[in-house]
């Protein structure tokens, strides 16, 4: 439990600084398209990483790992959610949220199986 109040710490820089990229982005005038398939890319990636590390330091049944670590994420981002948007539940954030679960479930099973290979 120390170990994902430690990653949901991670995440938390993680996210500041993605967003603070997206913003400068936003700033020089990118599409907005652009921008949040940016911000999905790197939050999928970060679901995966973090899933893939949470997996490698589980005993088993690493998808559980990363179904763990994704729901405390999806949490974070479902509470800021719930403060900065307009119409909160929408299919459109329904998918995004499912899908970043997923990676970070993916993440887990496959940090489980690389550290089965290691041994």
């Amino acid at each position: 439990m120390k170990y994902l109040f430690k990653t949901l710490g991670y995440y938390a820089i993680f996210l500041i600084l993605i967003i603070f990229i997206c913003s400068l982005l936003n700033l020089i005038e990118v599409n907005s398209t652009i921008t949040n398939l940016v911000l999905f890319i790197f939050n999928l990636m970060a679901f995966f990483i973090f899933g893939f590390k949470n997996g490698k330091k589980a005993v088993s049944k690493g998808y559980i790992a990363g179904l763990k670590m994704s729901g405390l994420f999806i949490l974070v981002l479902i509470v800021i959610n719930l403060f900065t948007a307009k119409n909160f539940f929408n299919v459109t954030t329904i998918i995004y949220y499912i899908l970043l679960i997923l990676a970070g479930t993916f993440g887990g099973m496959m940090g489980i199986n690389k550290k089965e290979e290691t041994k």
